[in-house]
């Protein structure tokens, strides 16, 4: 046999014993994920009537000569035949995660088991999953706090633990989760501070934390999440001030921090969000002036700042949101005249300045929102005339009651065919209650008195 000749069969033999051990290794890997599938199994409740009924072993545990755990409900396999993603949302699952083997599992890379009636503690063993990217437990009942060792799954981009029984406080190690690009833990029993560490989250893009009982300042390191597109952080119970960085998440389109405690004045740096489409600070104790750099939130749709103690009086320039759909301003200490440009909003359905300090006249330019369908102007201190309100025939709620308008009410108000609620009370109009009534085809309430 000559020199090539051997070196050919070297090669073959090398080769032939690779992927032999290759095969022995992945029925090895196989067998030792089915068996540990198995037994989780073999805790949960009611698993006859299940959708894991093709979750059997072969004969003999002839994995090699079957698909094994590739085939059954909800398992998916790489090449080699190893378990990397088990996929089992709304599946009637009702049991614990206390005997499932996450080291059994070296490629599992998603795991998603939301929709079920899971319960226990989240196992701190599963920061053991070193190669996972995908991990969605929510809607369950797990309980306990969220395990520190979650900060070992360096490689997770989605963690989604909403609308469990978790509470404790948000492990700082979450901020070693580079990779992550959503973070979702609405709707639990969180407590305690945000961790300064989430500022580490660079490639964060959603941040959902609402309805929790978290209290403490909001970090200034959240000014570091620039990448950030949705920031959800409402129905808490965060103090101090709003800080000035969240300035710096200039791709926001959505920013929710109503329902809190937070104080002291809104950031003039907030108008910096150019892209921001929502707008909700409502419900808290903020103070000072609405920053006149509002004026700057060129794509903003929806801004609610109502039930704070705001003062001063309203910036002309959120006549500049020409995308402007809701404005509620109400339950503040605003003062003075509504700002005329209040009527190039050709886009505003809803405006709401009800118990407020504001007084003047009614600007008749409010007469040029022909997409109004609620207007509430209640318990202020407007004067003069009620001007012409109703060019675009659409209003459906219309309340300027509790303020001190003379004069009659105008003939337009007729063009009103949509008007479904009225309140003219405690006003000094005068002169004939008008036929002109009967053309409310909707109306169910009005108040004259």
């Amino acid at each position: 046999m000559g020199l090539l000749e051997k070196q050919l069969c070297l090669v073959s033999l090398v080769l032939f014993v690779t992927l032999f051990s290759s095969t022995i290794n992945v029925t090895s890997t196989s067998v030792k994920e089915a068996n540990a599938l198995i037994t989780w199994k073999a805790t949960l409740q009611s698993t006859n009537h299940s959708l894991l009924t093709s979750w059997v072993l072969p004969p003999h545990d002839n994995i090699s000569t079957s698909a094994g755990p590739c085939s059954w409900f909800g398992v998916s396999c790489n090449f080699d035949g190893s378990v990397n993603r088990l996929n089992l949302t709304n599946s009637s699952l009702n049991g614990t995660l206390d005997n499932f083997t996450f080291s059994s599992f070296p490629n599992l890379a998603y795991i998603d088991l939301s929709m079920n009636n899971l319960f226990g503690v989240i196992p701190p063993l599963i920061g053991s999953l070193s190669k996972l990217i995908y991990l969605d437990l929510s809607i369950n009942q797990f309980s306990g706090n969220i395990p520190p060792e979650i900060g070992l799954l360096t490689n997770l981009d989605t963690l989604h633990l909403v609308e469990n029984q978790l509470n404790g406080s948000i492990p700082q190690e979450i901020g070693q989760l580079k990779s992550l690009t959503e973070l979702a833990l609405y709707t639990n029993s969180l407590s305690g501070p945000i961790p300064a560490s989430l500022g580490n989250l660079r490639n964060l893009v959603h941040l959902y934390l609402y309805d929790n009982d978290l209290s403490g300042p909001i970090p200034p390191a959240m000014g570091n999440l620039v990448n950030l597109v949705e920031l959800y952080m409402d129905s808490n119970n965060f103090t101090g001030l709003i800080p000035s960085t969240l300035g710096n998440l200039t791709k926001l389109t959505a920013l929710h921090l109503f329902n809190n405690y937070l104080s002291g004045s809104i950031p003039q740096e907030i108008g910096k969000l150019k892209s921001l489409q929502d707008l909700s600070f409502e419900t808290n104790n903020l103070n000072g002036s609405i920053p006149t750099s509002f004026g700057d939130l060129s794509s903003v749709t929806l801004l609610h700042l109502w039930n704070n103690q705001l003062s001063g009086s309203i910036p002309k320039e959120l006549g500049n949101l020409k995308f402007l759909n809701d404005l509620e301003l109400s339950e503040n200490q605003l003062n003075g005249p509504i700002p005329a440009s209040l009527g190039k909003l050709s886009m505003l359905e809803t405006l709401f300045l009800r118990s407020n300090q504001l007084s003047g006249p009614i600007p008749h330019e409010l007469g040029n929102l022909k997409n109004l369908l609620i207007l509430e102007m209640d318990n202020n201190q407007f004067s003069g005339n009620l001007p012409e309100l109703c060019q675009g025939g659409k209003l459906t709620n219309f309340t300027v009651n509790h303020n001190h308008l003379i004069g009659t009410i105008p003939q337009s108000l007729k063009n009103c065919s949509s008007l479904a609620r009225a309140r003219f009370d405690e006003n000094q109009f005068i002169g004939n209650i008008s036929e002109d009534l009967g053309a409310y085809p909707n109306l169910v309430y009005m108040d004259l008195s």
